[in-house]
Formats: structure tokens, sequence, C-alpha cells
């Protein structure tokens, strides 16, 4: 007999036939199908009615053919996309969509998973259902992760570090989550863990629990007040505007930091963003928290106003002015000197030592841009014209590709275009 609710990464089973529907991690689903005889599938309990050793190896057989389909058949609930499961022996280090990076700080970012449940106008990496450019979603194991991760800790010195959740996607979508931040916590003892988040996901419950896994602030992006426009930005009719403050008041009581993140779209949200900032200012001033971060011995501060950028992939709202950030600084110093006039002291303009950002030992680069290496990519990539390889322990971007799926398992020769930060990026000659 195979209880299939005692794998964690098996969060429901459904059955029609013969056939098995596994949802995966939450989000995820893979459907197969059974192929022996006298097998019952009754909820997550599958029974054999054969002789003992032929049901033990009908038994290996079912989990066989479970691991295969979750490797090869694993699609998004919330994207619609495939879904690449990365476990070991794959590198976390190189890649933008996920795995691990690490910018010569005490910073690490830490991205699970990729795929969000939003399609906001102006998402930098083009996600959400309705993407255009993305192929793939990938997830990585969570024992995966965390030991990857310990490793990294240990490189970078394991003292005062800020494991920081992001991604392309919402970061609170990862399963489990709250195991996830307990872990990474544990690793970070005199340091900290953060997330962002689009706040769509989050609960009463999810903050509780998150609040007791240690987790020290919620970046919570809020771009508009207005319901209609709030809707817009976001690209979805469902999206609810009072639910999301009702959440930030809610983490505001918590012992976990509210950071309010509004950015702005010039000649789109200018009045909605400063409603936000009003809104944030007022927030704070009625709910007072006194959450301390360990790495400056004060509180956060409680905004993080963020510029518009346009990226390659990314992108761009049609009526949306471009800015520089001198443009951008000015109208925020603006601000901080019309609430000082009224006796309110708020800081706009952040800088890294805000938050207890500092200079951290950095990974040696393995490439050097311009060098010429062979690869054997093993994996699809995450957009169109992209396959991913493995070579001196990290994950090569390899792009401009044709006709990616012959490249898959062949000797390519590729020319390195990028190192900075242990990102690689190549492509063939």
């Amino acid at each position: 007999m195979l209880d299939l609710s005692k794998f964690r990464m098996i969060t429901d089973v459904k059955s029609k036939g013969n056939k098995l529907i596994l949802e995966i991690n939450k989000n995820y689903i893979t459907e197969l199908e059974i192929p022996y005889e006298n097998v019952e599938i009754e909820g997550s309990i599958i029974k054999v009615n054969d002789h003992p050793r032929k049901a033990k190896n009908i038994e290996m057989g079912i989990l066989n053919l479970i691991s295969y389909s979750i490797a090869t058949n694993l699609r998004s609930k919330i994207t619609k996309r495939r879904v690449i499961y990365i476990s070991e022996p794959t590198p976390l280090i190189g890649h933008t969509a996920f795995g691990l990076i690490e910018r010569g700080r005490n910073i690490i970012q830490v991205r699970g998973h990729c795929g969000c449940n939003l399609n906001c106008i102006f998402c930098s990496v083009d996600e959400g259902e309705y993407s255009k450019t993305r192929k793939n979603d990938y997830y990585v194991d969570l024992d995966h992760l965390i030991k990857e991760y310990k490793k990294l800790a240990e490189y970078k010195g394991r003292v005062k570090l800020e494991a920081h959740l992001d991604g392309q996607g919402e970061p609170s979508l990862y399963y489990p989550l709250v195991d996830l931040v307990q872990e990474l916590s544990s690793i970070n003892k005199d340091g900290i863990v953060t997330m962002q988040s689009n706040g769509v996901p989050l609960t009463y419950k999810l903050i509780d629990e998150l609040e007791e896994a240690g987790l020290h602030r919620i970046n919570l992006s809020i771009n508009a007040l207005d319901e209609k426009m709030a809707k817009m930005l976001a690209g979805r009719k469902d999206y609810k505007i009072e639910k999301i403050l009702d959440i930030a008041e809610y983490i505001k009581n918590s012992k976990i930091h509210l950071l309010v993140a509004p950015l702005l779209l010039p000649n789109i949200n200018d009045e909605e963003f400063k409603k936000v900032i009003d809104y944030t200012v007022e927030l704070d001033q009625r709910i007072k928290q006194n959450v301390i971060n360990p790495l400056t011995n004060k509180r956060d501060p409680i905004l993080g106003c963020q510029l518009c950028k346009i990226y390659q992939l990314g992108r761009k709202p049609k009526k949306m002015k471009v800015w520089d950030f001198e443009k951008f600084y000015s109208l925020l110093r603006t601000y901080e000197l019309e609430y000082k006039k009224k006796g309110i002291d708020i800081k706009l303009v952040l800088s890294p030592k805000d938050f207890g950002t500092h200079r951290r030992k950095r990974l040696p680069y393995v490439f050097k841009v311009g060098e010429v290496i062979k690869v054997k990519p093993f994996l699809d990539g995450r957009v169109y014209g992209e396959v991913l390889a493995i070579e001196r322990d990290r994950i090569i971007q390899i792009i401009n590709c044709k006709n990616e799926d012959k490249l898959l398992n062949r000797e390519v020769k590729v020319k390195i275009l990028r190192n900075k930060d242990n990102i690689y990026v190549a492509e063939p000659i």
C-alpha cells in the first residue's frame, strides 16, 4: 500500500479511472496513467491487490512513474506554463530566474521559484499568465535550496546576513514558504530574512506563521489606492486593493516589519503614488511598530519608493514617460520637505545603509567575458531562444539559439557575454 500523503511535495491527490492527478507543492499539477492491473486508488491511498513481492515491485514502479511525471510533465496552475523541477545536483548559481544570487554584499537573494499571479502592466520580466516571452517556470526543491544557501552563507561568513526572497514572480507562492523562512532564519542567527510580495496570496494565518518562523520584513507592493487604477496596474480585474490594505494593517500589527514599496509610473499613477505615500505615513503614525533590524539596531524605513524602468524583455506601459533617477529623487526630496513642514520626519531617499547592507566577500568568477568554452545544454530555457548548461558548478544561460530542442544534450561551443554577479550569459558561435 502506498500513502502519497506522506510525501511532502504531494499536497493533493485525485484520480479518474486509472489516471492519477497530483497537486505538487500547492501550485503545480501533473497527471499520469497507472498501467498496472489490480490497483485501487482511494484518496491518497494506492492499494495493489497482488502477491506481496509483486505488489512491492508495482509500488516501486508507480513511484518511478510519479518521479518521471514530475520531472517531465509538471505544469503551473497559476501561469499554465511547464514547470521544471530543480533538484540536486543542479547548481543554483548562474541564472536570474531561480536559485541564489549574491552581489558582493551581505544580501543573498533567494529565488525558489518563478511565476506570478498578477499580470502587471509594468512587469520588468513580462510575468503572469499572459506573458509573451516566458515559456518555462522553475521550482527549486526545498532541501536543495537550503543546502546550497547554507554553503553560500558559510562562504560569506554567516554573520549579519540578509536572506531576501524575491524573484521573477511572487515569492509568497513558494511552498512550503514557512519551512523555507524557518530554515533560513536558523542559518542567519544574527541576521534577517525578508521578502517581497504583491500581497494577494497573503492571509492572516500565513502572516502569523511567517512571524513565528522568524520573517523580519515584508516589502509590500502598493501602487494605487483607487480601485480602478489598482486593477489596471495589476492587470487583473479581480485584484482587490481593499484586501491588500487590510493585509498591510495586519502586518503592521505583527512582529514583521512592514515596508510599503510604491512604484511610480510617470504620467500614469503620479497622483496615486503620492496617495500611497500619504496612506503609509498615516498608517505608521497610527500603528506604532518597534521591530528592530539587528543589522542596524534601528527600525527599517516604512517606505521604499521605486521608479519604473524599462527592460529588454519587460513591459512598457504606452502612456508612461521615462524618468532618470535624478528627477525621481528630486521629487522624493520635495515630498520629504512637505512632511517636514508638517512636523513629520520621513525619509524617502534611501541608501543601502538604511537596511544594514554592506560589502561582503564575493564569490569568484569562474568564466571571463569573451571566453570560449564547450558545453552540453541539458535544460530548456526560461525564454524563447534560450537553453541552459552546467559548467564549473555554474548555470549558463545560452541565448540567441535557433531550434533549442536540437541543442539539448549535444556539445555546443559558446562565448561568454556576461559574468557580472556570477550570472552567466553566453551565445553559440
